[in-house]
C-alpha cells in the first residue's frame, strides 16, 4: 500500500483546526486494542519462558498450591506485571507513530487540547521560525 503524499500546507493547521476524520476515533481504538493484544500475547510468553528458562521450574501460578512456594508466586507476578507495562507502553507508542506517520497527527485521544501561555507563545515563536524559514528556502531556489 503506498503513501499518500502531503504537501506543506497540510502541517500548517492551527491548533484550533480540527484535523481529525470521524473515523480517526475507530481506526485508533482498533489499532490500540490490536497493539495491545499483541503486547499482552508477547509478555505473557516472555516473562513465562524467562522464568523458566532462570529458575528451571514452571510458571508457579498454574494452580499447584502445596509445590509451589508464596515468594516465587509474588516474584512471578511481578516479573511479569513489569513485562507487561513495558510491552504495553512501547506497543502504544509505536501505534501511535504509525498513527502520525499515516494521518500527519496524532490521535485526538493523545492530544493535549488546552495549552498554557507559556506553550501558546512557544507555537506561534515556532510558527513565525517556520514561516521565516521557508521564505529563505524560497528565496535560494529561486
Amino acid at each position: 500500500m503506498a503513501k499518500a503524499t502531503r504537501s506543506a500546507n497540510d502541517d500548517a493547521t492551527t491548533p484550533g483546526e480540527d484535523q481529525h476524520s470521524p473515523l480517526g476515533g475507530l481506526v485508533w481504538k482498533a489499532i490500540t486494542v490490536t497493539s495491545t493484544v499483541v503486547a499482552t500475547r508477547l509478555a505473557t510468553t516472555v516473562a513465562s519462558k524467562g522464568w523458566k528458562l532462570a529458575t528451571g521450574k514452571p510458571v508457579p501460578v498454574r494452580g499447584d498450591y502445596e509445590k509451589e512456594r508464596t515468594r516465587d508466586v509474588i516474584a512471578f507476578t511481578a516479573l511479569s506485571g513489569m513485562i507487561m507495562a513495558g510491552t504495553k507502553v512501547a506497543a502504544e507508542r509505536k501505534a501511535a507513530e504509525y498513527y502520525r506517520q499515516s494521518t500527519g497527527h496524532l490521535p485526538k485521544a493523545l492530544e493535549h487540547t488546552k495549552l498554557t501561555r507559556k506553550e501558546r507563545k512557544a507555537h506561534k515563536k515556532l510558527e513565525k521560525a517556520t514561516a521565516k524559514a521557508e521564505k529563505g528556502a524560497q528565496k535560494l531556489t529561486s
